[in-house]
């Protein structure tokens, strides 16, 4: 484990992979990305439902295996209310079609449900694999996408607070949606897809995250430091003698020693109270 400061404990890949977009002096306090069992799990379902349609219907064309058939377009619908729902559509379709003409001629529209959740699936995967989710000392910062690369970031000072959106499923399986409020901006990625949104409010939405209340103590330690010394505790102004400037560097060299400040940051603090004396 790589532990930069307390409370900070991050892999040693995984802080490798965040250094890419950390500017210098900024260190990583977590780094995570959607939980697997729901990203993975949705598609896995989708394409068990589908098999179900396939079989079912490919046996026989009588009443209960109709029955079975649309259950699982249904259940497709549950899994998924965005995808899910056209591909259980499509399923219901497609048992119709073949429930009305019979095998002969029709029997390959069943395989058109099935091949919709394995397309499904293998989205996900691609889709798991660039989708990142960063806390650092400075920033909140997101990147997702499956053909296009999307990156966001956010300043720590920026958000004015953290929610946890957790229904008793997800408590269940122990992860949940996050809404980072900030001052209003919408930003620039597109709100509707998965995994970021950036809302009309001026909400981050990170979702799916596994332990989310455990990252919320890590944005909690960036944004309220446990030292009681906040990142605009040094105020530069008229020096009022080198005692009060030897405190003010004191606590400014206690900055930089937390990771509270970037080391450009307190270079050019540094310079300004010296200048002053």
């Amino acid at each position: 484990m790589a532990n930069d400061k307390k409370g900070s404990e991050v892999p040693a890949h995984m802080t490798a992979v965040a250094s890419r977009y950390l500017v210098a002096g900024e260190r990583t306090v977590w780094q995570g990305k959607p939980a697997t069992i729901v990203i993975i799990g949705r598609g896995v379902l989708l394409t068990i439902l589908g098999i179900a349609i396939l079989v079912s219907m490919g046996l026989s064309q009588d009443w209960p295996s109709i029955a079975i058939a649309v259950v699982a377009c249904l259940l497709m619908i549950v899994v998924d209310k965005r995808y899910g729902l056209f591909i259980g559509l499509t399923g219901i379709v497609a048992v119709a079609v073949v429930a009305i003409l019979g095998s002969n001629g029709a029997i390959w529209l069943l395989t058109v449900p099935l091949a919709l959740a394995l397309i499904y699936l293998m989205a996900n995967v691609i889709y798991l694999s660039r989708v990142l989710f960063i806390i650092s000392d400075q920033r909140i910062i997101t990147r997702y996408g499956i053909i296009s690369l999307r990156y966001a970031e956010l300043d720590i000072d920026r958000i004015q607070n953290v929610t946890v959106l957790q229904p008793w499923y997800e408590r269940i399986l122990g992860y949940g949606d996050f809404y980072f409020a900030t001052s209003g901006e919408k930003g620039g990625i597109d709100y509707q897809r998965p995994g970021i949104k950036l809302m009309s409010g001026g909400a981050v939405t990170w979702e799916d995250v596994g332990k989310p209340f455990d990252v919320v103590r890590k944005v909690n330690e960036v944004i309220h430091p446990v030292s009681g010394i906040s990142r605009e505790a040094i105020v530069v102004g008229p020096p009022p003698g080198i005692k009060d400037a030897e405190e003010r560097l004191r606590q400014l060299s206690d900055l930089s020693v937390k990771g509270l400040i970037s080391q450009q940051e307190y270079q050019q603090r540094r310079d300004e109270i010296l200048r002053q004396l």
